[in-house]
């Protein structure tokens, strides 16, 4: 976002007062969907708390291409877990002025995850996406300072959308073997006087000839 031009008081408070009504009132909004093909079609997601933003938007991603998001209860039966290994925001001042205040800075968004089967098979190795924006920051009023933070604030839920977009996008290339087990063996029960029952693990056959998408994005 570029340095805020010298808008009227009036148009000052219509601006902080729509960022208001967007960060506040709203909450996250899905930016828009992102269409896949995924090799599976349940997951459980872990690392990350559900009221995340970031969990928010990525979980309507996954739902809005037919993925069961399963909760914790069940994560036993799910098909593949994607385990957030990061989730870091930061700030960094990249230029001041005569007075020594901040005139320029960087926010930073860092996420990591990894993929693995419910049976423990690796599907994506450790990864980490890098997102940053850079703000001028010239605020002559207590307003303006307070209206910064906002788009601050706003600035950061755009990077955690375009991470889950990222990360849909590494979801779909994937390639799963036909015939493999990606659920966990389910857990033999045993009752007094008998032998325990038979483990028989789910099995999720996916299509022959199945090819990841080429060229995703960093």
């Amino acid at each position: 976002m570029m340095r805020l031009p010298n808008f009227t008081a009036l148009n000052r408070l219509l601006l902080s007062t729509l960022m208001v009504a967007i960060v506040v009132g709203c909450g996250f909004k899905l930016r828009g969907a992102i269409s896949v093909d995924l090799p599976f079609k349940t997951v459980y997601v872990s690392g990350v708390p559900d009221t995340s933003p970031f969990s928010q938007v990525l979980k309507a991603q996954l739902r809005a291409n037919g993925i069961g998001v399963v909760p914790e209860e069940y994560k036993d039966r799910a098909e593949v877990i994607l385990r957030v290994l990061g989730d870091q925001q930061m700030k960094t001042v990249l230029a001041v002025n005569p007075t020594g205040l901040a005139r320029e800075y960087r926010l930073n968004y860092r996420l990591g995850f990894k993929v693995d089967s419910g049976s423990g098979i690796e599907l994506y190795p450790a990864t980490t996406i890098d997102l940053s924006r850079d703000i001028s920051f010239n605020p002559q009023t207590a307003q303006e300072v307070l209206s910064k933070e906002q788009e601050d604030a706003m600035l950061i839920r755009d990077m955690q959308n375009d991470a889950a977009i990222q990360v849909m996008q590494r979801l779909s290339t994937i390639r799963v073997p036909a015939g493999t087990v990606l659920t966990a063996p389910k857990k033999a029960s045993a009752t007094q006087g008998t032998k325990p029952a038979k483990t028989t693990p789910d099995v999720l056959t996916t299509p022959t000839g199945m090819q990841p998408l080429d060229g995703v994005g960093q």
